[in-house]
């Protein structure tokens, strides 16, 4: 049109082109909106010669409102390919779109057509277009569109444009349109942004409707209806369809309708997105309606909010021969508010094959009146696959079964569980089952289906059994039908083929897990030259949505069989020969070996090494090597009968490979071994298809003789699945079994290695034990088993070099693997306590922290991990040191309360930088999907920081070795840093950390004198002072004797206490995560409510503190300082408090430099709730720590408290006594005890100075010398001899250099004048001088010392004095070193020497190539001991062999006075560790012995029923009670579940209890009536009303309260009873108005089985809710009434 006057301000008021009033431009407005608008093109293509896309150009003016797009589409009835969209806005003008016209690929030759599509909105808006061109890109084609379309020839056409396509074409599906339009607005395709394709409210009138719009169109009174964005474009300008509300009333309903289309191909589905959004938005229903039918079929709901997301919904239509619509239904029911939409329908596979001139491929069948083409598979299998049902003709009707009419000539069988149903429409259960069945896929169809509800368990089998059937090809027939597998809990379909009668035969096709809401056709190639059955066998699966379908079952080139198959005969059994040997001479303590009669020790078979030529002596024996591949065993074996490893249900290992995986395993089972990484290589796994929740498979080695030190067990594990169990590797020894490894849970799909070290062990068996998850998803696998380096040690053929250590048994190990926790040497001498003792920086933290300490600026601290707290999570199961779950190690964790990448950190000693060949080694553990990071980071003495290590991520379930080198230029600490992980599990171990012995510390490393102190205040040179102005020596420190007056010199050594100013010097480890705290009294929390020295709740004590994340087993260690000696009546008193509640208990330790010995722990019958005394006689003690250890006996546990700790009689002043505390000591004259080290070592440590007399045994052993020598060589006098190998040689002096603050005579006392001594002037860094003793001392350990004097003048502390042993090899130990400094003065080395072979000693001292250093030695001597050799001398008994020697005091006692209830001892120890402990000789291990020596079964003690005569069975144990089958273990104070009774493990040390009496029930077991039976855990009592208890020894009393309580709420009883009857009456009203009529469904009850959701399903949907035997079912839970019914889940 022309320009229009002006007024009209929705379109231009001139032209583009003239810009004129007079100028003409195209436009669309329309009076009603919505409306649409499309401008084709002529049809272009592009220029050959192009290499741009072509552009469209225009000019264009949209109003408010309004929008317009650009499209191009390649057929009339094809896809249209948006190419852009133009939005209006309220102020608009002529506007220049230029927009590049886009095609697919493949496509860039095919002419199109570019359709402009203009939108207007609202009654006043309008799209004008001006000015359109192409480019030069383009051409026009003379080409016309495809117009024909593959959707109309296959039927799949819309009925509802019946106005302008005949009735005749409805059938013959011609092109109606020469343009396409009949199947533009209804087509398979459609996303709603042109318009509603023919979908429409078919409910009018009610204001609660489907209506088709935008979101950006609505009013702000109803955009809250609709959702934000549309799904196609996720923008607010897209369409959707939609429920308007506009008012409320009970009888609304909204049903958006399809057209109607003709039909539907075998394989048409349906899908689309929907909203479904808001508390109160109710169901929604899909219905299926089919022309002359009345009934409904539903083929998909949505039962309440699926929150405010778009989600996707598929529904299989299939097979529809005649013509049909749908609707999506939703009732208002007057409360309906929420978001309902639909977005993006698209119909797929819909079709039916096209006509085609021939069918001459010889496998397919030409359709006689469709002239469609089909496979000869398809022919006679009950669909009609053709469109006229010609591939259904002249089929043999016994070969073929719908279950239309019964379940034709197919039979159920008997042997098994249960029957198959026949079934139409839905099964009983919502979430499973089909909802219409495949013949005539519509609710009036039948099928056959399993009910998977009670009473079917799990894994019961339901079998259909077809005719006896004979193939009449020699290629065999096939097998066709149809399986519907939909729910959370489907288990399996198997089809079988036999050829017996009484046989299951072979399994041709097996399937498990939930394969989606559809029919799934499946065809199979059955070949036998022989009569044979086809059998269906579904198995019922964890929980009750399992329900498994079947049907339209045919069979192709087959025929019936007359007759019945015959019944198999077994075979006899094969009697095997005996093993003949050959002739020979060994003992019943030998073994043959089998080719020549050779004789080999039985301590040889089973070892891993070949004695016998033949290796005979390893068949039959654990192999090195085991991949499982064709099919072998190598010798793992499972220790059940043979007719339980055949039985399909039994949890078992088995072997498999990728090749025999089924349907549904791929995601737990491994697709590919680890050895060939093919799906033909073989694996073993246990199968959880089999078993149920719980149950255990283990796999065996034969027994293993022995191994050799460095023996690792490595294996690759596979353990994926979403409930996959666990997995453990154990040693059996005996019937005592060890857990070595653990791991559980999903792992993900891929193979992980697992190392574990076995070392030297004897008469083993190594077992996989793989527990069963909670359902069959997750299968444990294992593959390349092998043993390492396992074979024992040979008997040394050489001598060892001088990089190698000399063992005690001759073998020669390296250097480095001295003192490294581990037993290298396989007699334990590499790692001696007196060769290792002088090795500082190492732990294995099996007590505390050793050397290294807690960062005090870090997050949070390492734990120390309990011996009694089991491994529950990704940590190890077992520690490095010891290799079992008793062990210690220190660990983070990724979890509550640390947050992500917190750091942890200890600190090593300080190491010199003077070291050289310093190495650190450590053995570390870092698994779980949390792992933060493990980084080692050495810090110098001025902060400077290198990274020796990072790691990050996941490392492997096993413990790692690392070694690596240390150097630096200044002074150094090592910080081992843990970072938390951003997951839940992940955690970091660390154990066994060794610094190797070249590492130096720079601070003296001197047994004997203490550092001189500077003088302070008034004291002099070499005291310290008093607070209150006294001096004090060093050495007058914590020796129980108040030398200042006012206890300067005790107060911080851990002495008598009331804590009331303070802790006196107690202090909590720095190990442990736990801490004992300073507090008062409080009635409120688990400490005493008042103190003991007060006696009020102002009073301080000590209390174990209960903290946030304190865990059961957790340790909290008080220690003293090391106090020098005790007398002989010293004795430790202190009250204590345990808490009612029991969650924390006290032991008392003593450390000395032997290692930890228990002196006390509470007594097991404790009154508790008030303060009590204990008293304990520590006796002669020297050089010894107090610790007063707290353990949690339960999480975040507390209520253990200390007071009024007390020393008595404790100091040695004035002491005389015959007795010292080691058997070696020296006793002087005036009965005081000095250590024998101490004895002729240049100074005086008795009073008397007669430890000094008579010294000539000393002085004369070999290498001792004063170096006053008169004449003739001091080297062949002292029998010392230079180095000839080093740098400089020492030297006899008179004078110490001025250079020290005051020069010095020599050291010894008297007239002695020379010392030995080597100094520096000038000389290269590296420079040393050593010297060594002449001859050759025999091997000792513990019983040879070196004394010696050492003067250093070095103002760098660079100079080094070391001593070394040097053994026979060459190998030199460094035992002793001090890095010099500015002291002056002689100072005192004591060192011990061990060695397993003999050795020298050599004195080293190393310049550094630094001027002014000066090292002197003197008056060295040696201990006559070192001459003898031989072991530690023990400390000799005076007791004979039928009496008990006192542990503190030397007394003796009669042995049969020890653990008989009296103390005997005056310090109690022949009544120590002594709980609940029988007679050995009297009764079994596993039985306790009453006082009238009668023997009970050890399950009867501490059950609360009194089984011995005095009731001493009960009178010893915890206030722990325990229910439900536990069974209470006073040792550990805890429950033993029912679960880990009788499992072969030992939870409970008290007689081993919770393995007692598993076969049998001990007599008289069940009280009042109650039956006893005997189950997997052991005897369990069934008891008579009005009894319970472990052994129906409880009354059940009813509450008098119930009685009460129900009065009181009759009210509020009557007021619910109200509203449900107006709720019924309102539902009556429903019922009434709905009028639709409905099968009551049933509801299923819990299934006792391992899987099932105690959480399925919702509020709203009161179909029912799933239990567990593992959770309470609704009592509220029942059948639903049939109106009910309609409501919820026909939405009406």
């Amino acid at each position: 049109m022309k320009g229009l006057a002006s007024g009209e301000s929705h379109l231009p008021d001139d032209d583009h082109t003239a810009n004129t009033r007079h100028g003409s431009f195209i436009y669309f407005r329309s009076h009603q909106s919505p409306r649409v608008a499309k401008l084709g093109s002529p049809v272009l293509t592009k220029a050959p010669t192009a290499s741009t896309p072509c552009q469209v150009r225009f000019w264009y003016h949209l109003s408010r409102h309004s929008h317009l797009s650009v499209f191009t589409r390649t057929s009339l009835d094809g896809d249209l390919q948006k190419q852009g969209d133009l939005i209006g806005i309220s102020k608009s003008q002529w506007t220049q779109a230029k927009i590049n016209l886009l095609v697919k690929a493949g496509e860039s030759t095919l002419p199109f057509q570019l359709i402009l599509e203009a939108t207007v909105l609202s009654s006043n808006a309008t799209v004008a277009l001006d000015d359109i061109s192409i480019s030069q890109e383009c051409e026009i084609s003379n080409k016309s569109l495809p117009g024909t379309s593959i959707l109309k020839k296959g039927g799949f056409l819309s009925r509802e444009d019946a106005g302008y396509i005949s009735s005749s074409r409805f059938r013959d599906f011609p092109s109606g349109c020469s343009n396409g339009t009949d199947e533009a607005n209804f087509g398979s395709i459609c996303d709603f942004e042109a318009n509603s394709c023919g979908w429409f409210e078919a409910i009018s009138g009610d204001n609660f409707d489907w209506v088709w719009n935008s979101r950006s169109n609505l009013s702000p009174e109803f955009e809250q209806q609709a959702p934000l964005w549309d799904h196609t474009h996720n923008t607010a300008q897209g369409h959707f369809m939609f429920i308007l509300k506009k008012s409320r009333s009970l009888s609304q309903v909204a049903k958006l309708q399809s057209p109607t289309f003709s039909q539907a191909g075998p394989g048409c589905t349906l899908s689309f997105w929907f909203y479904n959004y808001g508390l109160s938005v109710g169901a929604a229903e899909l219905q299926l309606h089919v022309e002359n039918s009345s009934d409904p079929t539903v083929l998909w709901r949505v039962l309440y909010n699926q929150g405010n997301q778009w989600s996707q919904a598929t529904v299989q239509l299939g097979r529809l021969t005649q013509p049909f619509h749908l609707s999506l239904d939703k009732v208002s029911l007057g409360i309906y508010d929420g978001v309902s939409a639909i977005d993006d329908i698209r119909f797929e596979n819909c079709t039916l094959p096209l006509p085609v001139d021939s069918c001459e491929e010889p496998d397919f069948f030409w359709c006689r009146r469709s002239k469609a083409c089909v496979e000869k598979l398809l022919l006679c299998d009950l669909v009609d696959d053709c469109g006229d049902h010609t591939d259904e003709d002249d089929c043999v009707p016994e070969l073929q079964c719908n279950f239309e009419n019964g379940i034709c000539n197919w039979e159920q069988d008997t042997e098994d569980d249960f029957d198959w149903t026949r079934k139409r429409g839905p099964t009983s259960t919502l979430n499973t089952g089909p909802m219409k069945d495949n013949t005539l896929g519509t609710a009036k169809g039948h099928y056959l289906y399993i009910e998977s509800s009670e009473p079917q368990v799990f894994q019961n089998r339901a079998a259909l059994l077809s005719p006896v059937l004979n193939a009449t090809s020699t290629e065999g027939c096939t097998f066709r039908f149809y399986y519907h597998m939909f729910g959370k809990h489907i288990y399996r379909l198997a089809i079988y083929q036999r050829v017996w009668s009484n046989t299951r035969g072979q399994l041709l096709w097996q399937i498990f897990g939930n394969q989606g809401n559809r029919w799934i056709r499946k065809h199979l190639s059955v070949s036998s030259r022989q009569p044979f059955q086809v059998l269906v066998e579904a198995s019922v699966g964890d929980g009750f949505t399992g329900d498994i379908a079947v049907d339209d079952l045919s069979f192709m080139d087959c025929t019936l069989y007359p007759g019945t198959l015959p019944v198999d005969l077994p075979t006899p059994p094969e009697v095997s020969a005996p093993v003949t040997l050959p002739p020979h001479n060994c003992t019943d303590d030998e073994f043959v070996c089998r080719s020549d009669g050779h004789c080999v020790e039985k301590i040889q078979k089973c070892d891993f090494r070949n004695d016998c030529s033949d290796q005979s002596d390893e068949s039959f024996c654990a192999t090195k090597v085991c991949s499982f591949e064709k099919g072998s065993l190598c010798q793992w074996y499972q220790p059940i009968p043979e007719d339980l490893i055949q039985d399909s249900n039994t949890f078992r290992w088995g072997l498999g490979n990728g090749i025999s995986i089924h349907h549904g395993e791929e995601n737990h089972r491994p697709l590919v071994d680890h050895t060939t990484n093919t799906t033909d290589g073989w694996y073993l796994y246990a199968d959880s298809s089999n078993g149920k929740f719980g149950d255990m498979a283990d796999l065996l080695t034969p027994v293993i003789s022995r191994t050799g030190p460095r023996c690792t067990l490595l294996f690759w594990t596979h353990m994926n699945g979403v409930t996959v169990g666990s997995l453990q590797v154990l040693s059996k020894k005996d019937n005592v079994t060890s857990k070595l490894w653990a791991q559980r849970g999903q792992q993900g799909a891929q193979w992980k290695k697992v190392e574990v070290f076995l070392g030297i062990q004897s008469h083993i068996q190594i077992v996989f034990r793989a527990k069963r998850g909670i359902s069959y998803m997750g299968d444990v696998a294992v593959d390349d088993i092998s043993f390492q380096d396992c074979a024992p040690l040979l008997s040394p053929d050489r001598k060892c070099t001088a990089q190698e250590f000399t063992c005690a048994n001759k073998q020669c190990i390296a250097k480095d693997k001295l003192c490294d926790f581990v037993n290298d040497c396989a007699d334990n001498s590499d790692e001696s306590t007196f060769i290792c003792s002088t090795s500082s920086g190492c732990c294995d933290f099996e007590f505390d922290l050793c050397s290294w300490e807690q960062e005090q600026d870090d997050d949070f601290d390492w734990n120390l991990k309990a011996s009694s707290l089991p491994a529950v999570g990704t940590e190890p199961a077992a520690d490095h040191t010891l290799g079992n779950s008793s062990g210690h190690y220190i660990f983070i964790k990724s979890l509550f309360p640390q947050q992500p990448m917190r750091a942890a950190r200890i600190s090593s000693p300080v190491i010199s930088r003077r070291s050289k060949n310093c190495k650190i080694i450590f053995h570390y553990h870092m698994y779980g999907n949390g792992i933060g990071a493990l980084t080692l980071i050495q810090v110098s003495v001025s902060n400077q920081t290198k990274v020796l290590l990072n790691l990050t991520v996941e490392q492997g379930n096993f413990w790692q070795r690392k070694e690596l080198s240390l150097f630096g230029d200044e002074d150094f600490q090592l910080q081992f840093e843990g970072r938390v992980g951003e997951g839940y599990h992940g955690d970091i171990a660390l154990d066994d950390i060794v610094l190797t012995k070249s590492c130096l510390s720079p601070h003296r490393s001197v047994t004997g004198d203490l550092p001189e102190p500077l003088p302070t205040g008034s004291c002099p040179r070499g005291y310290r002072e008093c607070q209150n102005g006294k001096c004090y020596k060093p050495e007058q420190i914590c020796n129980f004797v108040d030398d200042c007056g006012d206890d300067t010199d005790e107060n911080e050594c851990g002495t008598s206490c009331t804590f009331e100013k303070g802790w006196c010097g107690w202090q909590n480890s720095l190990a442990e995560n736990s801490d004992w705290a300073l507090g008062v009294g409080s009635h409120q929390s688990l400490r005493p409510p008042e103190d003991h020295t007060l006696g009020n709740k102002n009073g301080h004590f000590l209390y174990l503190e209960a903290t946030p994340v304190g865990l059961r087993g957790e340790e909290a260690h008080l220690r003293s300082a090391v106090w020098q000696e005790s007398s002989t009546a010293c004795t430790l008193s202190f009250w204590y408090f345990i808490s009612a509640k029991a969650t924390g208990s006290i032991q008392v330790l003593i450390k000395t430099e032997k290692g930890l010995s228990k002196v006390w722990q509470e007594p097991e019958q404790n009154s508790g709730e008030h303060w009590q005394k204990a008293a304990i006689l520590l006796g002669k003690l020297r050089n010894f720590e107090v610790i007063f250890q707290g353990i949690r006996t339960r999480d975040l546990g507390g209520g253990a408290a200390v007071d009024d700790i007390e020393f008595k009689d404790c100091m040695t002043v004035g002491e005389t006594s015959e007795s010292c505390p080691e058997a070696t000591d020296f006793l002087c004259h005036n009965k005081k005890c000095v250590a024998s080290h101490l004895v002729c070592d240049y100074k005086p440590d008795c009073p008397d100075g007669s430890d000094e007399a008579h010294c000539g045994h000393y002085t004369s052993t070999p290498g001792s010398c004063n170096f006053e020598i008169t004449s003739g060589n001091w080297t062949t006098a002292c029998s010392l001899t230079q180095d000839s190998e080093d740098d400089l040689d020492w030297a006899i002096g008179t004078r110490i250099p001025a250079e020290a603050l005051s020069p010095d005579l020599d050291h010894t006392p008297g007239s002695g004048r020379h010392f030995l001594y080597v100094s520096s002037s000038g000389h290269k860094e590296g420079h040393m001088a050593r010297i060594t003793t002449s001859q050759y001392f025999p091997a000792s350990l513990g019983i040879c010392a070196v004394r010696f004097w050492f003067y250093t003048v070095d103002p760098r502390s660079m100079g080094i004095l070391k001593v070394y042993t040097i053994e026979e090899s060459g190998l030199n130990i460094l035992v002793w070193s001090v890095i010099g400094g500015k002291r002056t003065g002689w100072m005192y080395g004591h060192v011990p020497l061990s060695s397993t072979s003999a050795f020298k000693v050599a004195f080293e001292a190393d310049l550094a190539g630094n001027e002014d250093i000066f090292i002197a030695l003197d008056d060295i001597i040696f201990t006559p001991e070192c001459v003898f050799g031989g072991p530690v001398a023990p400390r000799p008994s005076p007791c004979e062999a039928n009496q008990f020697s006192c542990i503190y005091t030397l007394q003796c006692v009669p042995l049969s006075g020890k653990c008989n209830g009296q103390e005997d001892c005056i310090d109690g120890s022949d009544e120590m560790d002594c709980s609940l402990s029988p007679a050995p000789q009297s009764c079994g291990k596993m039985e306790f012995q009453c006082s009238s020596d009668e023997c009970i079964p050890s399950l009867l003690l501490c059950d609360e029923v009194p089984d011995c005569h005095f009731n001493e069975d009960e009178s010893s144990c915890s206030n722990r009670s325990c229910s439900d089958g536990a069974l209470t273990c006073t040792s550990s104070n805890s429950c033993i579940p029912l679960h880990k009774r009788c499992d072969g493990l030992v939870d409970c040390m008290d007689f081993h209890l919770d393995e007692s009496s598993c076969t049998e029930c001990p007599l008289g077991y069940c009280r009042n009536g109650g039956n006893c039976v005997v189950e997997k855990n052991g005897p369990v009592c069934r008891c008579g009303q009005g009894w319970k208890g472990n052994r129906c020894h409880i009354k059940v009393n009813p509450s008098p309260a119930d009685f009460t309580h129900t009065q009181n709420n009759i009210w509020t009883f009557l007021g619910i009873g109200l509203a449900f009857l107006m709720i019924h009456i309102i539902v009556a009203v429903v019922c009434f108005l709905a009028n639709r009529k409905v099968t009551v469904r049933k509801t299923k009850g819990s299934v006792n089985c391992a899987f099932l959701n105690p959480v399925y399903g919702n509020w709203s949907n009161p179909e029912k809710t799933e239990s567990s035997v593992y959770s309470f079912s609704n009592p509220l839970y029942g059948t639903t009434s049939g109106c009910l019914e309609t409501i919820s889940n026909h939405l009406k």
